[in-house]
């Protein structure tokens, strides 16, 4: 029975061996044919552009300070406040300046009543002097006949030369008249001067940004005292690198945006030799006032060179892998996954500097969902 038993246990293990042996004539399953869609390779001029952001600023900033030291007496605006040019915002106690400009004042007008005398002194000196000397002139006549004596002779002459000193001295205090004149004046008119600066004025239109005194508080000429900024234009300061600022020119006309609000602006400043550690070129761009504030970020768009003739692809073409650039190219039906060197994007569109020639066809949809080799036909075609 044992041997009858190990006898049928083979046999059931032949028939089981023999029954799931592999089919010796395989059928081959055909591999499923995808639709893609594609492009052909064409070349295009392409305008690139680049959006660089910032902080908009006032277009005019200044932080005021008095020429004078002394005491605030008035404090007229608070920060926020628009103001005309011209507009008083801060007074200083003004008594002191305000004497020494009167002190001036007198001693103008009392040289120039001296002058007034001098010169009618001198008027009356020279016809006196005329007349001494005819005097002379006659007692020498007679002196010759001996009819006056020689001591009358010698006091005529002195007073004639007395007389003669008193005309050179009127005739130089007139002679210098005018240049103590112009002294005084000038005196006169920085005691004035210094009387209006004791009060502070806007230089231009705008709105105060701080008011950093007090009234009470002592100022000085070197301290800041007000804050005011021009916010009827806004300047965006950016930094950017050479090969932007190679493609601009002050005067030109840029397309800014702060949030939803699109903006035309214009180049007013552009630093030809870039900062010699950032190697970045200074821009300014300004744009009108209406609707925005300073500190709002804008972006400006920056158009480069233009590319001519160049082979560019739709973004959706190309596949990232590993740091590298692929796409997928139809070739008889077979779709050939091609390694390419990827330039700059432009828009929707990216350029390709090698890999691809004109006409090829490259697939511009779900490329992350094919292989190399697989079978394809154009979408929509047979």
């Amino acid at each position: 029975m044992r041997y009858l038993v190990v006898i049928a246990l083979v046999t059931l293990s032949v028939l089981l061996l023999i029954l799931t042996r592999p089919d010796r004539t395989p059928e081959l399953v055909e591999a499923a044919v995808s639709n893609v869609l594609v492009t052909p390779v064409a070349t295009h001029r392409l305008l690139p552009q680049e959006t660089v952001s910032g902080r908009l600023e006032p277009k005019r900033k200044t932080a005021l300070h008095f020429e004078l030291s002394g005491q605030l007496s008035e404090r007229q605006v608070e920060p926020g406040q628009r103001v005309e040019a011209g507009a008083v915002l801060l007074v200083m106690a003004a008594d002191d300046y305000r004497d020494a400009l009167a002190s001036a004042a007198a001693q103008l007008e009392l040289e120039a009543g001296n002058i007034r005398r001098d010169r009618e002194l001198l008027a009356l000196a020279r016809r006196n002097r005329a007349l001494q000397k005819a005097e002379v002139a006659r007692l020498e006549k007679l002196g010759k006949d001996s009819l006056i004596s020689q001591s009358r002779l010698d006091e005529a002459r002195i007073k004639q030369l007395q007389l003669e000193s008193d005309v050179a001295q009127l005739r130089a205090s007139t002679a210098t008249a005018e240049s103590r004149l112009g002294m005084l004046e000038a005196a006169r008119n920085r005691a004035a001067r210094d009387l209006a600066r004791t009060s502070l004025q806007t230089p231009f239109t705008g709105a105060v940004n701080a008011v950093q005194v007090q009234v009470g508080d002592y100022v000085t000429p070197s301290q800041p005292v007000v804050e005011l900024i021009d916010t009827t234009e806004l300047d965006l300061y950016v930094e950017v690198r050479g090969e932007l600022a190679q493609a601009l020119v002050p005067g030109q006309q840029l397309s800014v945006s702060v949030g939803d609000l699109q903006l035309g602006g214009r180049i007013i400043g552009l630093q030809l030799d870039p900062d010699p550690e950032t190697f970045t070129h200074a821009l300014r761009v300004r744009v009108p006032g209406d609707g925005i504030r300073p500190g709002m970020l804008a972006r400006v768009e920056l158009p480069l060179h233009p590319l001519e003739d160049v082979i560019a692809v739709p973004l959706t073409a190309l596949l990232r892998d590993e740091g590298r650039a692929y796409v997928f190219r139809l070739v008889d039906g077979v779709l050939s996954r091609i390694e390419v060197e990827a330039g700059p994007r432009v828009g929707d569109l990216q350029v390709i500097r090698s890999g691809l020639a004109v006409g090829d066809q490259v697939v511009v949809s779900g490329v992350a969902a094919y292989t190399d080799g697989q079978p394809a036909r154009i979408l929509g075609g047979q």
